[in-house]
């Protein structure tokens, strides 16, 4: 037998433990089931999980629980990959199979079962493809075997016996129990076996054995090995440091993936590492799923009792260290006292001298702790004001004075003696951030702007960024300037012009503080919530464009750090040290990492599945095509997207095209689109997500059919058209010949209705007594007949007494003339008069029978037709002949005569036109004419007496009393009247009769 012989080797990434953060997950995080049987992942990116409640498939958000199947029993045990690809899982006892392929589960058919036991006369064989932390091998088993793609092993308590695909099997090995199989894994077919008793490592490979002789972890006697066939991964767990052993050059290799506490004690039952995804997932029968995320970023604490971790302004102290005012050195995994000292002025400046003192500030005081004494000794440099910034600028120290009238001083100094300033600057606002130009030109930051200062020149060149609340003042490699505020976001100062960059979603980075630049053209943004990544190149972009898309990526606790609150407003607010490693202060210590080392996890183009939808409570599945009927209400379309991490970073969105403007629309974590009701047709649902860094995304289509029903067919609504234009041009013919039949008969009315206008006539006087008797808005009625009648009888006076004394007879034919025309027009005014009288203690406002609207109308027409005539002006009444009403006729037929008679003395070469339809449950009634019109304060006028007359007691302005007498009756018969304007010229009044 020939000996392969190698060396097991392993070593772990870091000598300290890598950080990570977890989060238990159970029934109240959202899983079915709190007992975690096995853990794999698909080829899609999906997480699957087999509980004793069904299979649950996991996208970094929510748990989707197969659990529909028709079979005896939902405790599922542990997964396999068949094949084809695909996973599978047994329940209880094998007896029913699920099979996991295309992002779903289904059973499988008896006959498609390939089980992992089987029962013969002889033997009971079961197969060994997971070795758990816990030992199982059961008595009634006689034959163990692991199944390679070359051959199977079989072990029988006794012996190893080795089964090639192609020929005959042969014993290999002697002397083998069950047991020893808790030392087993397989890499690439190669089969391993541990013997921590001997502190050997048998290899099987291909039916031929062979040992490592030379103890590594692998053999550890307190070495706990978890390996899984079905995921293909090897856990190596000693005294709670884990790794994973991985094949590097045709060898095991070992790498430490992290330190987790007592896991030998809390009954893990599975385990699996999502390398890309850089976490680790446990499985625990009796507390879920526990999720760790591993993390290259280091926070550094000093771990001191009742004393705070917050902090704030450090210098590079070491190639990887920083150091504080407070005399502490931080590195990533361990602190270091420097020296002992109280700082009680608040006051976060710090910098290095000409000969690398540490300079601070305390009062009015710059401290400077020596470098030759291993900053244990220190001297301090006084100014005699309050000291309350410190900045050095090339080869110039600047000093912030302020006074105690609040006037701050920014004192240039030569050198780092601090004897006596070559400048001094006076500024109203407090002084936060310096930042040098050139040799001659500095940025100020302060609380209201930002002031370029020149040296030379002693004064200030420019003002920029007025009233913002300045925090910090960068210039990145490129030469370009940055500055952050307080809460007001971060800017570009390009060619003098201050550009916003956009905020993030939720608005964080608006309180940015400091920015560092990596090698690859990174900014790397530390804010109060968060800690923002975002190449340079798509800012830039943005301030050429600003509709271009800007997409951050914000690490949180999630990805390792203990506060998400990072801390600025101090100099300096970040550091890079010679290792390449950056530094943060934050609320609860600093964070160290290497840029390079911080991954940014997006998904894969093609890993966006668009496949499912809930209709009401029914749960569909389609593929490219949803097609609906058109009365649904909400439709949720379900966005299944594998992402382990915070899903804001991927800026997933959708919208619905459908030829119109379409938005953008931000979907939430439960990553679903709702689709409220539309119109008919066809419509494209368009998906996108951030697949890099550099912006790029990725898009998906999704189209909809929405199927009308038949009366919301093309078809449907063209044949109503057509139908509704029969009817109409029918109605027309049918009103036509109606009206040339009532016109017949109206002729032959006229002489009767004349006597019936002479009666009325007669009620004059009988309406004047019951006027008397009426309340308050009566006496102003008479006020205004009053006005209106002593015009009249004057003019009829004066044409008498001319009378009398003319001689000629032409004359005296035209005083008669005049006489005769204003009495006519008296007689009339008097007529309206008595029927308002007698009408205004009407009480019943309808009729006990219906009338003819038309037939009413054309009564008016008729009493004035001939004074219409004479004014060469025509009336036409247009009303439909059908429409009868119940509305009073008497108090209807007294405002129609009013609104008639004054557009008949306001006509002249005119028209006259009376119209009535039906509308939304009322009848509107016009009266239009092209005369004179009425003036837009009579309009204004009459509208408002009309609304307030039930509220208001009216003084009526002299412009006659019948439409005074319309807007009162029409207030009797809860009737609505309007005045219009008519175009080109005229009055439109409206009347608007409830139907009964």
């Amino acid at each position: 037998m020939k000996f392969y012989p190698f060396v097991f080797l392993f070593f772990s990434l870091f000598f300290h433990s890598q950080r990570y953060t977890s989060q238990w997950y159970g029934m109240d995080e959202g899983l079915p089931q709190n007992s975690i049987k096995d853990i794999i992942k698909d080829q899609y990116g999906f997480i699957w999980l087999s509980t004793d409640g069904g299979i649950v498939r996991y996208d970094g958000k929510s748990f989707l629980l197969h659990n529909e199947f028709k079979i005896s029993s939902l405790s599922f045990k542990d997964f396999l990959r068949d094949k084809n690809g695909g996973i599978t899982c047994f329940n209880n006892g094998e007896k029913d199979c699920v099979l996991i392929s295309n992002r779903t589960a289904t059973i499988l058919p008896q006959e498609k079962i390939e089980r992992t036991y089987a029962l013969t006369k002889e033997a009971q064989y079961k197969r060994f493809y997971k070795n758990s932390l816990i030992d199982r091998f059961y008595p009634e088993v006689n034959y163990y075997y692991i199944k390679t793609d070359a051959g199977i092993y079989y072990f029988d308590n006794h012996t190893i016996e080795y089964k090639p695909n192609k020929g005959l099997s042969k014993i290999i090995k002697k002397n083998f129990l069950h047991t020893d199989l808790k030392g087993a894994f397989e890499h690439d077919n190669v089969v391993y076996i541990a013997d921590p008793n001997n502190r050997t490592t048998m290899i099987l490979k291909n039916g031929n054995v062979s040992y490592d002789n030379q103890p590594s972890l692998y053999n550890d006697p307190e070495t706990r090995i978890y390996w899984h066939q079905g995921t293909k991964q090897v856990f190596l767990i000693k005294n709670g440091d884990i790794y994973i052993s991985k094949i590097v050059n045709n060898k095991p290799r070992l790498t430490f993936l992290m330190g987790y506490k007592n896991i030998e004690k809390n009954f893990i039952y599975c385990m699996y590492f999502d390398e890309e995804a850089n976490k680790l997932y446990f499985g625990n029968v009796v507390k879920g799923l526990n999720i760790v995320n591993l993390s290259n970023f280091y926070v550094s604490q000093k771990n001191i009792p009742f004393l705070g971790e917050f902090v704030y302004e450090a210098l590079p102290f070491s190639p990887n260290s920083v150091i504080t005012k407070q005399g502490i050195e931080y590195y990533k995994d361990r602190i270091n006292k420097i020296y002992n000292t109280v700082v009680k002025y608040d006051k976060r400046y710090l910098l290095y001298d000409n000969s690398q003192n540490l300079l601070y500030l305390e009062y009015n005081k710059i401290q400077r702790r020596l470098k030759s004494s291993n900053y244990q000794k220190k001297d301090s440099v006084k100014l005699g004001k309050s000291v309350e910034g410190l900045f050095k600028i090339g080869t110039n120290y600047m000093v912030n004075v302020a006074d105690y009238k609040f006037n701050y001083y920014l004192k240039v100094f030569p050198d780092d003696k601090f004897k006596k300033p070559s400048n001094i600057f006076k500024f109203k606002k407090d002084i936060n951030f310096v930042t040098p130009y050139n040799n001659d030109l500095f940025y100020v930051g302060t609380s209201n702007g930002i002031y370029l200062l020149s040296l030379l020149k002693n004064k200030i060149v420019k003002y920029l960024a007025k009233d913002l609340p300045i925090k910090e003042i960068q210039r990145t490699k490129d030469g370009n300037f940055w500055f952050t505020t307080h809460n007001k976001g971060f800017y570009l100062i390009k060619n003098n012009e201050v550009i916003k960059m956009p905020d993030d979603k939720n608005g964080y980075i608006a309180n940015a503080h400091h920015i560092l630049e990596d090698t690859q053209g990174m900014f790397w943004i530390s804010s109060n919530n968060g800690l923002f990544k975002i190449p340079e190149k798509i800012l830039l972009n943005y301030a050429q464009n600003r509709n271009s898309k800007v997409t951050y990526y914000r690490y949180t606790k999630e990805n390792g750090f203990v506060n998400n609150e990072f801390n600025g407003s101090a100099n300096p607010s970040g550091n890079i040290l010679q290792n390449g490693e950056f530094v943060f202060p934050s609320m609860e210590g600093f964070v160290f990492f290497k840029p390079h080392e911080i991954k940014s996890h997006y998904p894969k183009s093609d890993q966006l599945y668009i496949e499912r939808a809930k209709i009401g409570n029914n749960m569909i599945s389609f593929k490219d095509t949803i097609r609906l009927k058109s009365d649904y209400k909400n439709v949720d379309i379900f966005l299944d997207l594998p992402y382990y991490y915070d899903i804001e970073n991927v800026y997933l969105e959708a919208k619905l095209e459908n030829g119109k403007n379409s938005k953008w629309e931000e979907i939430k974590n439960d990553k679903k689109f709702t689709l409220n009701p539309v119109n008919p047709g066809n419509y494209t649902l368009l998906v996108r997500f951030l697949i890099a860094e550099d912006g790029k995304f990725a898009y998906k289509k999704i189209f909809l059919e929405i199927k009308p029903f038949f009366y919301q067919t093309m078809l449907f609504k063209i044949f109503i058209m057509l139908l509704i234009l029969t009817v109409i041009l029918m109605i027309i013919q049918m009103r036509t010949n109606f009206l040339r039949i009532k016109n017949k008969k109206l002729k032959n009315n006229l002489y009767s209705k004349d006597q019936e206008l002479k009666e009325t006539s007669n009620t004059l006087e009988i309406t004047k007594n019951k006027l008397k008797n009426e309340a308050e808005y009566q006496q102003k009625i008479m006020e205004s007949i009053s006005h209106d009648i002593t015009t009249p009888v004057r003019f009829i006076a004066l044409l008498s007494q001319k009378l009398s004394t003319a001689e000629d007879a032409q004359i005296q034919k035209k005083y008669f003339d005049g006489i005769y025309k204003t009495s006519e027009q008296l007689f009339k005014f008097t007529l309206g008069l008595k029927e308002y009288t007698e009408l205004y203690k009407e009480e019943n406002i309808l009729e006990s029978e219906e009338y003819a609207l038309y037939d009413l109308v054309e009564d008016k027409k008729l009493l004035f037709e001939e004074m219409a005539m004479d004014n060469n002006t025509t009336i036409a009444n247009l009303c439909d002949p059908d429409l009868r009403l119940k509305t009073n006729r008497n108090i209807f037929s007294a405002m129609l005569h009013n609104l008639i008679d004054n557009a008949v003395k306001n006509t002249t070469d005119g028209k006259i036109t009376i119209t009535a339809a039906v509308k939304d449950a009322q009848v509107e009634i016009g009266i239009s004419d092209t005369g004179k019109g009425m003036s837009q304060s009579q309009i204004e006028y009459y509208s408002h007496v009309f609304e307030s007359m039930e509220t208001e007691n009216f003084v009526f302005k002299n412009y006659g009393l019948g439409l005074h007498m319309v807007i009162q009756l029409s207030k009797k018969i809860n009737a609505k009247i309007s005045f219009h304007e008519n175009v080109p010229k005229g009055t439109v009044v409206k009347i608007f009769l409830k139907i009964d």
